[in-house]
């Protein structure tokens, strides 16, 4: 076993040096899905919820080691809710996200980056609420807000792949809710999150 880790380090360490220039570009889509119940204390309510997502993501270097870039992506969020109050219903949720973000990207070796992230997002959510007629609802919202990766990094496999991993940071974030011209709220939402690992490739050219 240590052959083998000693032989993949050296591996690493011999790859020829990809450095980050001034009109590199990537292109790099995802897709994720996430599917599980939950339950709520001091009640028989057991929603399922499914939620989906694909998206696509462009980079742009302005200058050596800086980078522009633009995501968009398409969230689908669905949750069945049976038996609360004796009936069941579906919480549909369909939204589109605009995040532009800015990143530098620190040496730290051979093919081997640095790349802490800012960020700032526009997502709009179109909410419908699908049941009996108690439940049968509607509703628009609409959130900004902005991020720092601060645990960010990224490995050049070759000229034109590479590897990132995203360990966490932290976020704000706005959301405005609008079920009728006199019945809206807000919420604001602050996040420290260093708990998921978010794993994504790119393709240069």
């Amino acid at each position: 076993m240590k052959k083998i880790v000693v032989f993949v380090v050296a591996m690493l360490i011999s790859v020829a040096s990809f450095a980050q220039k001034k009109g590199d570009m990537y292109v790099s889509g995802f897709f994720s899905a996430d599917l599980g119940s939950y339950s709520v204390s001091s009640s028989d309510w057991h929603p399922f919820e499914s939620s989906f997502e694909v998206g696509a993501k462009y980079g742009y270097f302005v200058a050596d080691n800086l980078r522009l870039g633009m995501e968009v992506s398409f969230p689908f969020t669905t949750s069945l809710n049976e038996e609360m109050d004796g009936e069941s219903y579906r919480y549909n949720t369909l939204s589109l996200l605009f995040c532009p973000n800015v990143a530098y990207y620190v040496p730290m070796g051979d093919n081997c980056y640095y790349t802490p992230e800012l960020g700032f997002g526009y997502q709009i959510d179109k909410q419908q609420t699908k049941g009996t007629e108690l439940y049968a609802s509607s509703s628009n919202s609409t959130t900004w807000g902005a991020y720092l990766d601060i645990l960010a990094f990224e490995f050049k496999v070759s000229e034109k792949l590479s590897i990132g991993a995203n360990l966490g940071g932290i976020s704000f974030a706005s959301s405005n809710y609008i079920y009728s011209e006199t019945e809206t709220y807000k919420i604001n939402q602050f996040v420290c999150d260093f708990s998921n690992v978010i794993v994504d490739f790119k393709y240069y050219f």
